[in-house]
């Protein structure tokens, strides 16, 4: 069991402390007896994988399979995801900071200074920042939770648990969606703590009508919305400069963070989906546009980070082809290619270059594959 994961605010924990702990308390559990049975399917799917790709590689009558595969195939799909790449992409996620134990905070401040988790000691939804430090996450076990705080902590600290109230995260949500309605009619709330909006409708009015206020934005955001009847988009990249366009992108995420702030109490980043992880808590992250300043973003990161690449996947791709980071899915493309099903291969493929698609990700058009596929929740950049 590794629950030191990388989730934000657990960076410089000692995970192999961690881990050593979690594994001598839970090791004869029912939860560890099922994690077992799923690795030892997950170890036999590998082999299995392994031994598809050994026997091409050693009966195929073309030798050159992969470097064909990627020419042929690969390589012009790559190119059409990258020229349908956005000149100028403004789809962030709002993502709220330990959503349900910040809530919390605002009746009970001294929660942000102990380490403190909502849950009980069966199963526990959010930790704050300072539990993180202790290994502390969301989907762990509480009697794993407290037993960690005391014994990393030396004694000095105990997790506190607080409990559940839907109700008022109902309410702190509905607040929050109401100021960020302000900016896009036509955000996608996927949970109580996480939207996904295009900021590209509202820049596209400030930055052609500077004397509009906000109010007068909104108010024709809202009218345009309900008529079906946006107009097209203006070339931001081709009207302004990039530098003028990523100065009033980074002001504009900044007044809606701190419009959050002041009005909920909660703070929140606005922020390219992969992006969700840096800059936390309280801050954003700005990913520049051109093809190479992408590439240098996301190919150093580890593929744990792409949404849609849960525990299994990750060992499965480590397993198989040794992919660590996201610069190896793309350098191990051909075998991807050839092992994994269509809808997970494609998956696979836009995330080694970052692609995403703003407007499919708004219209909620997901695909499923059987369990092999991950969710196409995957324009994470």
């Amino acid at each position: 069991m590794v629950a030191a994961s990388a989730k934000a605010g657990m960076e410089d924990i000692d995970r192999e402390r961690i881990n050593a702990i979690l594994l001598r308390e839970s090791g004869n559990s029912s939860f560890m007896e099922r994690q077992r049975k799923m690795d030892e399917n997950s170890n036999k799917r590998i082999l299995e994988m392994k031994q598809r790709l050994a026997e091409k590689d050693s009966n195929a009558s073309n030798r050159n399979w992969r470097s064909d595969m990627e020419r042929n195939v690969i390589d012009p799909q790559i190119e059409k995801y990258r020229t349908q790449r956005r000149p100028l992409s403004t789809c962030v996620v709002i993502d709220m900071d330990s959503f349900f134990i910040s809530c919390h905070i605002l009746d009970q401040p001294h929660l942000a200074h102990i380490p403190a988790c909502v849950g009980g000691t069966s199963m526990i939804s959010t930790s704050n920042y300072v539990a993180r430090k202790y290994g502390v996450r969301a989907a762990m076990p509480g009697y794993l939770g407290s037993t960690l705080v005391k014994e990393i902590s030396e004694g000095k600290e105990t997790l506190t648990f607080v409990k559940s109230d839907f109700k008022l995260y109902k309410r702190k949500s509905a607040e929050v969606k109401a100021i960020l309605e302000e900016y896009d009619p036509k955000l996608k709330m996927y949970s109580l703590d996480e939207a996904y909006m295009d900021m590209m409708p509202y820049l596209e009015v400030k930055m052609s009508n500077n004397t509009m206020t906000h109010e007068a934005i909104t108010k024709h955001l809202n009218t345009t919305a309900s008529n079906n009847n946006l107009k097209a988009q203006l070339p931001l990249h081709e009207a302004f400069p990039d530098s003028t366009i990523h100065t009033d992108v980074q002001n504009l995420l900044n007044s809606i963070r701190q419009k959050v702030k002041d009005i909920t109490g909660l703070s929140c980043r606005l922020e390219l989906p992969i992006a969700s992880d840096f800059n936390k808590p309280d801050g954003q992250y700005f990913v520049g546009p051109t093809e190479q300043q992408i590439q240098d973003f996301v190919q150093p990161i580890t593929i744990r980070k792409v949404n849609g690449i849960g525990r299994v996947m990750e060992k499965t791709l480590y397993g198989v082809c040794g992919i660590e980071k996201v610069k190896d899915l793309f350098d191990k493309r051909a075998e991807i290619q050839y092992l994994f099903k269509p809808a997970t291969a494609n998956f696979l493929l836009r995330a080694s270059i970052g692609y995403s698609d703003c407007n499919k990700h708004r219209e909620d058009s997901l695909e499923e594959e059987d369990d092999e596929a991950p969710t196409n929740q995957n324009n994470w950049i």
